[in-house]
């Protein structure tokens, strides 16, 4: 079995991709993304 190696930003492109190609996914991300954006989200630092 051959492994690719990608490149950071690459990886990021083909993962992304691979997430989005199911119509499911890809409404339940963008609604994850878009959801803070439109409720006026609220900023917390980090908790360690």
């Amino acid at each position: 079995m051959k492994v690719m190696s990608y490149s950071g930003s690459r990886a990021k492109y083909a993962e992304t991709a691979y997430l989005l190609r199911s119509p499911e996914n890809a409404r339940r991300l963008v609604t994850a993304i878009e959801r803070p954006e439109s409720d006026g989200g609220a900023r917390h630092g980090l908790v360690e």
